[in-house]
C-alpha cells in the first residue's frame, strides 16, 4: 500500500514537472492574419506581434471607439431622433427610421452587439452633428489613448481610402474601452432586446456575433469576457476581444483575417499562449509609499505613487528562475528638493524601478505632506550651504597656510645648520 502510495506520489510530481517545462518553453502560435497583436491590458506590454503597427483596413471593429464617445458624452437614457442620413446607412442595419426616437442604451447595444451601421450615424450625428465632425472627435481620442496609425473617417467601420488602424492601436482602443464598465456589461450580453418606439411598434432583437463569449458555441472561450467583430469586403474580416484569467487581463486584435472560424480559433490559441507564457505582478498599487526624499536627517517628504504599477515576466525566458513574488528597487531621480515648495498630492519627482538589476518602468511620485519652502528656510539653508562652503574653504587656507608656514621653517633650520658647520670649519682651519 505505501509502496503504491509513493509510486502515485512520483508520477503526479512527474506530470506537473512536465507541464511546467511544457508551459514555460511555448513557441508563437501560428495566426492567419495578416496583422495580429496580444498585449497585457495593465502595461500595454505587448506580448505577440505580427504586423501590429501596420496600418489597415478595421471594418466594424471601429465601432468601438464610437462608443468609447458615446459613453463619455451622453447617458444610457438620453432620447436620440434619427435625422434623415441613418436610414440609408450601407451594409448591416436594425432598420431606423426619420423621426424615431431612442434611447442611447438601445442604440449602443445596436451598435456593439448587432454591429448596426445606422444606429453608428444616428448616435454620432447626436453627439457631433455630422459624421465628419464625429470623425475628428474620434481621431482626437484615438491619439489621447496613444494611437499613432490611425485615421477614422466613419463611425461605423464602412470601407474608406485612408480609413486605417493598425492591430496594436485597435488594441489600445480596446483596452481604453474596457475600463468602463457599461461597456463590458454591453459586450458580455448574448442579446438585447430593443422595445416599441414612437414609429416601430414591432420589438427588435439584436444579438451578439462574438461566438468566444456565447456559451452553445464550439468557439466558447470561458475566459474571454467580450470582443468586437468587423467585415467587409475589402477590409475582410476583423476582430479585437479581451480575456481574464487568474487576475491577468489580455487583449487581442486581428486585422484582415481569412474568416471567422480561423480568427475566432486563432483567438483561443492566442490567448492560452499569453496565459501560459507570461505572468503579471502588481509592485504597487496608486497611492503606497514608495519611497522617502530627505531634505536634511530631521525632514523626510513621503513619496506616494501616482499610479499603480505592474511588471510583465516572461516565464519562457526566466524558466525555472522566474520570480514567485518580485520586489521593484526604487532610483530616485537626481533632483533638488530643498527649497521647493510643494502641496500633498503634487507630483514632484520621477523614479526608475527595476528588478534583478533590470530597469522595467518608470513612476512619478507625489508627496504625501505640504511643504511651504518659506523665505526664511531657504535663506537658512543657502546660509547652512554657504557656511558649510567657508568651512571648507577656511580648512583649505588654514591647511595650505600651514604647510607653507612649515616649508619656511624647515628652510630656515637648514639655512642656520648650513651657517654652522661653516662657523667651525672655519674654526678648525
Amino acid at each position: 500500500m505505501k509502496k503504491s502510495f509513493f509510486l502515485l506520489i512520483v508520477f503526479i510530481l512527474l506530470c506537473s514537472n512536465s507541464y511546467t517545462v511544457k508551459a514555460t518553453n511555448l513557441k508563437d502560435p501560428e495566426i492567419h492574419s495578416k496583422g495580429a497583436v496580444l498585449i497585457e491590458a495593465n502595461t500595454g506590454k505587448i506580448l505577440f506581434n505580427k504586423n501590429a503597427k501596420v496600418p489597415m483596413a478595421p471594418a466594424s471593429t471601429t465601432k468601438v471607439m464610437t462608443a468609447i464617445l458615446v459613453l463619455e458624452n451622453t447617458t444610457l437614457k438620453d432620447k436620440v431622433l434619427i435625422g434623415k442620413n441613418p436610414p440609408n446607412a450601407d451594409g448591416t442595419a436594425i432598420g431606423v427610421k426619420e423621426g424615431e426616437e431612442f434611447t442611447v442604451e438601445d442604440l449602443l447595444y445596436s451598435l456593439l452587439l448587432d454591429s448596426a451601421n445606422d444606429a453608428a450615424e444616428a448616435l454620432a450625428e447626436h453627439i457631433s452633428g455630422t459624421n465628419e465632425n464625429f470623425a475628428k472627435l474620434m481621431n482626437e481620442r484615438a491619439k489621447s489613448i496613444g494611437c499613432e496609425n490611425t485615421n477614422f473617417k466613419n463611425p461605423s467601420g464602412l470601407y474608406e481610402e485612408g480609413h486605417v488602424t493598425t492591430a496594436y492601436d485597435l488594441a489600445l482602443i480596446t483596452r481604453e474601452a474596457y475600463k468602463n464598465p457599461i461597456f463590458l456589461r454591453i459586450e458580455d450580453a448574448p442579446f438585447y432586446k430593443i422595445p416599441s418606439t414612437n414609429i416601430t411598434p414591432e420589438i427588435r432583437w439584436v444579438n451578439n456575433k462574438n461566438s468566444l463569449i456565447l456559451k452553445d458555441s464550439k468557439f466558447f472561450y470561458e475566459e474571454c469576457v467580450g470582443g468586437k467583430t468587423g467585415y467587409t469586403t475589402l477590409s475582410r474580416h476583423t476582430y479585437t476581444a479581451i480575456a481574464e484569467k487568474d487576475n491577468q487581463k489580455l487583449i487581442l486584435a486581428f486585422l484582415d483575417a481569412p474568416d471567422k472560424d480561423t480568427y475566432f480559433a486563432d483567438s483561443k490559441n492566442l490567448f492560452e499562449y499569453g496565459f501560459s507564457r507570461y505572468k503579471t505582478f502588481k509592485l504597487f498599487s496608486k497611492g503606497d509609499k514608495v519611497s522617502s526624499y530627505y531634505i536634511d536627517k530631521d525632514v523626510s517628504i513621503p513619496l506616494l505613487a501616482t499610479n499603480d504599477f505592474y511588471y510583465v515576466e516572461d516565464l519562457n525566458t526566466s524558466g525555472k528562475n522566474h520570480s514567485k513574488d518580485p520586489v521593484g528597487k526604487i532610483h530616485l531621480e537626481d533632483k533638488d528638493l530643498t527649497n521647493v515648495s510643494f502641496n500633498e498630492g503634487d507630483t514632484i519627482i520621477n523614479s526608475r524601478i527595476n528588478i534583478n538589476e533590470k530597469n522595467v518602468g518608470t513612476l512619478d511620485l507625489y508627496s504625501g505632506i505640504t511643504r511651504n519652502a518659506s523665505y526664511i528656510s531657504v535663506a537658512k539653508n543657502s546660509i547652512d550651504k554657504g557656511l558649510s562652503k567657508f568651512k571648507a574653504s577656511y580648512v583649505l587656507t588654514l591647511t595650505g597656510i600651514f604647510l607653507f608656514g612649515t616649508s619656511l621653517i624647515r628652510k630656515r633650520i637648514k639655512q642656520i645648520n648650513n651657517h654652522n658647520k661653516y662657523k667651525h670649519k672655519k674654526a678648525d682651519f
